[in-house]
């Protein structure tokens, strides 16, 4: 299925798919021309004898605005992100693989999808652990089980060097970029060496 190793495709997905929800998130975000526009009616105002007003518009504060929740909440784009990349890498993996035991595949792949939503309601009920931690927690998890599928000392120091900027900037959007460059640098390697035996 192409040059390189197969596991260059799901390195690749997942770095797009960072990319993707990095823009997404961004793109969600209160900018500073809607605080300036942000203003409420109310009324109706107490006014002198005699005046009529019809209504009363005041100025929301800047740091009461940001203050109020704005954007796309980190947890579900996370999940969207990491079952795409499920998805997608069970695709590339059947034709690149060709199983011949197609039922348990399947099974595989719709058990590897429904198990995302599950540990992420572990790692928030059970652990407390934050929106924007479980994600990359998760998508470490999943490189780990990819190093191991595929016995890759390559994918497993490219999940160690993930978990440490993904993990550690979680809060942070430059941890999600910083990651996906980390990923789709890997991926490059990957196809740029060309033979599987020559990673691993």
């Amino acid at each position: 299925m192409g040059r390189g190793p197969r596991f260059w495709f799901p390195l690749a997905l997942l770095g797009f798919a960072q990319i993707g929800m990095a823009v997404v998130r961004l793109l969600s975000r209160r900018s500073g021309a809607e605080a300036e526009s942000a203003n409420l009616l109310v009324g109706p105002p107490t006014v002198p004898d005699g005046a009529t007003v019809y209504s009363q518009a005041f100025r929301l504060p800047l740091d009461v605005f940001y203050s109020m929740k704005s954007g796309l909440p980190a947890g579900p784009v996370w999940l969207i992100a990491l079952g795409v990349v499920v998805a997608g890498t069970a695709v590339w993996y059947a034709f690149a693989h060709r199983p011949v035991r197609t039922g348990r595949f399947v099974l595989g792949a719709v058990a590897a999808l429904l198990a995302v939503p599950l540990l992420d309601l572990v790692g928030s009920w059970q652990f407390r652990l934050g929106d924007g931690l479980r994600g990359p927690l998760l998508a470490t998890l999943g490189l780990l089980l990819l190093a191991a599928y595929e016995r890759s000392r390559f994918v497993l120091l490219t999940a160690v060097a993930f978990a440490l900027v993904a993990v550690v900037l979680s809060a942070d959007m430059v941890g999600v970029l910083a990651s996906a460059v980390i990923l789709l640098g890997a991926a490059f390697t990957a196809l740029l060496r060309g033979k599987p035996h020559s990673i691993s």
